[in-house]
């Protein structure tokens, strides 16, 4: 008579997958991109009303509804691109609610309230420091691995496993055998991955999928023959000028706000900033801008100078000092303004990482 199997208490903790930074990211994406879309088309169109009469069918409503599909999408369906679409949605969905912030914290509905925009831009933030946390998990503990092979193996159903997919599970596999990483523990686990073993290594694999790898192929070709290093340097050189020039305005706003010239005044959102004051916002805002300013310039006399790597780095340091915390204090301020700072931004760290992978750390 075979012996009883042993009883466990079962674990119920949180368990990390091995694609949430990727998913959370998109919800980033999705989030942003959704705002600044909707403010930009409502801008253009002259802030519409769908509805009429009585009734006004807020942007809010359509994002909760995007919302419930997003959640439905997840509990309903299990294929390979339910996490895509779910994050897709709750992105989208979350900007159109959030975007509507300022009529839910005013007693008059004020959807351009000052608050609002840095309100938004915090939860924008939120949602990548989640990404950030989730990009650090740790995904070598059992039943991390565990549930990643159960995840991947369900792509068994849908005909030959991706090359890709089948490494993977077979990595995971050598992990939960292996006992280096705490699963002599679990027997169970053990069991289970070496069960699985053979049905992973007898699967038939797909043939890789070269479709998108001409153009990529095609592009880094006319990226190399086109832009060559010199051009690529002078390109961030300039973007770094640019934008630190701009920011240094803060600067001088920070010093006429504490001058004692009677000739100096400040005027914001068409209204003069009493002499002797000074707003918390204006002022965070200003020093922000100031250092964001002084980085960039210096980053781009690195750049001239051949000191590419520091100048980079100060590059990077600088625009993610403007991103991850001055435009909070700018939104407040200017709400458009922070919008076309952000897209600025966030052109120029792009450019400038792509020099980094293209010259700094590929091998020569």
């Amino acid at each position: 008579m075979p012996d009883a199997p042993a009883v466990v208490r079962a674990r119920g903790g949180p368990v990390p997958r091995d694609d949430a930074a990727r998913n959370v990211r998109l919800v980033a994406v999705a989030f942003g991109v959704t705002v600044v879309v909707t403010r930009l088309y409502l801008a253009l169109t002259g802030y519409p009303q769908i509805g009429g009469g009585e009734y006004h069918l807020a942007h809010a409503l359509w994002g909760g509804l995007l919302l419930m599909l997003g959640g439905l999408t997840a509990l309903v369906w299990s294929n390979r691109w339910v996490p895509t679409a779910t994050a897709v949605l709750v992105g989208a969905g979350s900007g159109l609610f959030v975007d509507e912030v300022g009529k839910f914290i005013t007693r008059r509905n004020d959807y351009f309230t000052p608050l609002a925009a840095p309100i938004i831009y915090a939860v924008l933030l939120g949602v990548l420091g989640v990404a950030l946390l989730a990009r650090r998990a740790r995904l070598d503990r059992p039943r991390a691995l565990a549930f990643s092979v159960a995840v991947r193996s369900r792509y068994l159903a849908d005909g030959p496993l991706r090359p890709d997919d089948r490494a993977a599970l077979l990595a995971d596999l050598d992990a939960l055998e292996e006992d280096r990483t705490g699963a002599g523990a679990r027997p169970d686990l053990v069991a289970y991955a070496r069960a699985l073993r053979p049905v992973i290594a007898a699967a038939p694999v797909a043939e890789p999928d070269h479709r998108g790898r001409p153009v990529v192929a095609a592009l880094r070709r006319a990226e190399t023959r086109l832009v060559p290093r010199w051009l690529h340097r002078l390109v961030v050189v300039a973007g770094a000028l640019a934008l630190g020039l701009v920011s240094l305005v803060g600067l001088v706003v920070l010093l006429a706000l504490y001058s004692s010239d009677p000739d100096v005044s400040i005027v914001l959102d068409d209204q003069v900033v009493p002499r002797g004051s000074r707003p918390v916002m204006l002022v965070v805002a200003s020093a922000g801008e100031a250092v964001v300013g002084l980085l960039l310039l210096a980053a781009a006399v690195a750049l001239l100078l051949g000191r590419d790597r520091v100048g980079v780095r100060l590059c990077r340091v600088g625009l993610i000092v403007a991103l991850a915390g001055v435009n909070v204090a700018l939104g407040y301020l200017d709400a458009e303004l922070v919008v076309v700072a952000v897209v600025l931004e966030l052109a120029l760290l792009v450019v400038a990482d792509r020099y980094r992978h293209r010259f700094l750390l590929t091998p020569p």
